[in-house]
């Protein structure tokens, strides 16, 4: 597992479009999500990120969550067989922080891709499905607007409703990208029971 964190503070620079005479932070958290919990053996993987641009010290001019996971069908631990199992799948990332869930974000297959490899002298066919979640905040004309590219988030699981925008990752949140049962999909994070956690990473 990896992670990565990174403060930038320049002077006329920024990683994303700001003014060349602004004094401008960029903060960068990111994680590997590995195989975990109820599919540890299984080849799944993803990643997430948390990118921030602060100028002038206090005005945010983009902010940008996005996490992305894949899974190789067919998966037994999951109880997806088919590509048509993980369209009608309901996979969401958890962030936690100090044992407490704080945000969930819901991802959208985006896309499936198809191999056929050499395997003990049998050609085998693996399919993956790719699923994303793409949430962004951006200034435009002294507001910060929230564009929701691929997915969304709710922001504060402790407020009843939908709490939509980009989650404020830190150092040390945990990421678990989970499967929802179907059954449960109207149900808040914390009264779930039947949540299949598969891939995790510590930012």
């Amino acid at each position: 597992m990896r992670n990565y964190v990174r403060v930038l503070a320049v002077a006329g620079l920024a990683l994303w479009a700001a003014p060349a005479s602004a004094k401008t932070v960029n903060t960068e958290f990111k994680t590997d999500l590995d195989p975990c919990c109820a599919a540890p053996a299984d080849d799944n993987g993803g990643s997430a990120e948390y990118k921030k641009q602060v100028a002038n010290g206090t005005t945010t001019k983009q902010e940008r969550f996005r996490a992305q996971a894949r899974i190789e069908l067919p998966s037994a631990a999951l109880g997806l067989a088919t590509v048509a199992d993980a369209e009608a799948a309901d996979v969401r990332v958890i962030l936690t922080r100090a044992s407490v869930d704080y945000a969930e974000c819901s991802l959208v297959m985006v896309d499936t891709d198809q191999e056929t490899e050499l395997e003990d002298g049998e050609l085998v066919v693996k399919t993956e499905a790719e699923f994303l979640v793409d949430v962004r905040n951006i200034l435009r004309k002294g507001s910060l607007l929230p564009r929701n590219l691929v997915g969304a988030c709710d922001t504060d699981l402790a407020t009843p409703g939908i709490q939509d925008g980009v989650p404020v990752v830190q150092a040390g949140d945990v990421a678990t990208v989970t499967l929802v049962d179907p059954t449960e999909a109207a149900v808040d994070t914390a009264s779930r029971t039947l949540d299949k956690d598969f891939l995790q990473g510590t930012f």
